[in-house]
């Protein structure tokens, strides 16, 4: 009978205790082990992705990226591959071996131009897919590249600014001799330089100067960049053993500035390559600057003494 009496007392008092800090603890526990296996899943689909592309298995890669997506909505380098690898799949890969597509289309030709430094019909051409989002760069010291076509005055100088948008001081500010004839000039961030921080958005201003004494003749253009990174790419990338498949995985991944200079390089190391061409051509016909895939890149820029 006492340990009846007892037992019944026991169950009785317990009942008095508060079952939430047990039930917390589990949500919890339930909840770490959630986050800790979604990283594994994403990072292991995201590297299946990257690794179908560089294969040209563009379905495949499709499939692992929007799986990457579904584990983490809205990622910005899972929807980027997305975008680029449905457009391969939509262009059809045997005519276009790297396309690139923006997250908000549109560019302004142009915007910007002030000045009559050139010919009717004639602007500055900066050589970027759209002027509604900044470029994205894994670069610390990336390199700009613009088109300057025929002038109705002579060019004076070009001008470069590249902007921390947090501060009132340039990061870079560097004025070049003119080119003197048409073609793509690139300006490189110089590695002695401030290097880009992650995550950080930068203003560029790009300019020719038409007349020093009136700066308001000259034409110019500007944009953003910001630098990312992204850890299952930069794996991808040291498997990979020719600077082509690169230049495809950084459009693939969204990264317009890696795979530009990529391209233009090989264009200057081999002028006569067709198949070199042939990217070069794909990627700027993909965001729409047709009219200078057959302009020569320049020798320039040089700072001024």
């Amino acid at each position: 009978m006492k340990h009846r009496f007892w037992a019944r007392y026991l169950l009785a008092a317990l009942a008095f205790f508060p079952l939430e800090p047990i039930i917390t603890t589990q949500v919890l526990a339930t909840s770490v082990f959630q986050v800790a296996q979604a990283k594994p899943a994403y990072t292991q689909y995201m590297q299946l992705g990257y690794n179908e592309t560089r294969r040209r298995n563009y379905r495949k890669a499709l499939g692992y990226f929007q799986q990457a997506e579904r584990v983490r909505p809205g990622d910005r380098y899972a929807t980027a591959a997305i975008r680029n690898v449905t457009s391969y799949i939509q262009r059809g890969s045997s005519r276009n071996r790297i396309a690139f597509v923006p997250g908000r289309p549109g560019r302004v030709r142009s915007a910007g131009t002030r000045g009559n430094c050139f010919q009717t019909g004639q602007f500055l051409i900066p050589l970027t897919p759209t002027d509604k989002e900044p470029q994205r760069t894994t670069a610390e010291h990336p390199t700009f590249f613009f088109y300057i076509p025929q002038t109705s005055v002579p060019v004076q100088a070009l001008e470069f600014v590249l902007q921390d948008d947090n501060s009132t001081d340039p990061v870079y500010k560097e004025t070049f001799k003119p080119a003197g004839q048409t073609g793509i000039v690139s300006v490189s961030l110089p590695a002695n330089q401030q290097s880009l921080q992650i995550g950080k958005e930068y203003t560029w201003t790009f300019s020719m100067i038409c007349d020093s004494r009136n700066r308001d003749k000259d034409s110019y253009v500007e944009g953003k960049i910001v630098r990312s990174q992204d850890e299952n790419l930069s794996l991808q990338l040291k498997q990979l053993s020719t600077d082509l498949d690169r230049a495809v995985l950084f459009a693939t991944a969204g990264f317009w500035e890696d795979s530009l200079r990529t391209l233009a390089n090989l264009r200057r190391q081999r002028p006569n390559d067709p198949e070199v061409q042939k990217y070069w051509e794909d990627l700027l016909n993909s965001v729409d600057i047709k009219e200078v895939v057959n302009k020569p890149l320049l020798p320039c820029c040089t700072a001024q003494k």
